[in-house]
C-alpha cells in the first residue's frame, strides 16, 4: 500500500524545503542560526539539524536545488521570510505545493 502524497510530503519535501531555506538564509543572506531560527520559527537546534541532513533526505535537497526555477523560488521566499512580509508556515505551504517533483518520485523514496 502506497502511502498518501501529502504523508510523504512531510516526511520527505518539508524537511529538504527547511534544509535550503537554512541554506540561503546562512549562504546568501548572512543570518546566524539564531536570526535563522527565528525567522523560521524552530529552534537552534533545529537549524543545526538541517544543516547537516540530520532532519531531511539529502537527495530530494538536492533535487530541489538542482532545479533552477525551483531554487530561485526558495531565494525569493527565503527574502520574504526575513522582510517579515510572510509567515513560515503559509511559505512552506507555498512551497511544497509548488515542488517540481512528482508523486512518482516521491513514492519512490
Amino acid at each position: 500500500m502506497r502511502k498518501p502524497p501529502c504523508e510523504v510530503k512531510v516526511k520527505y519535501v518539508l524537511p529538504a524545503i527547511r534544509t535550503a531555506l537554512v541554506t540561503i538564509l546562512e549562504r546568501d543572506l548572512g543570518l546566524s542560526t539564531y536570526q535563522i531560527a527565528k525567522v523560521l520559527g524552530v529552534t537552534p537546534a533545529a537549524v543545526c539539524n538541517y544543516r547537516s541532513s540530520r532532519r531531511s533526505s539529502k537527495k530530494v535537497y538536492e533535487e530541489l536545488m538542482s532545479n533552477e526555477e525551483y531554487a530561485a523560488e526558495l531565494r525569493k521566499w527565503a527574502r520574504k521570510l526575513v522582510e517579515g512580509s510572510v509567515d513560515p508556515g503559509d511559505a512552506l505551504c507555498v512551497l511544497c505545493r509548488r515542488t517540481p517533483l512528482g508523486l512518482e518520485e516521491l513514492h519512490s523514496l
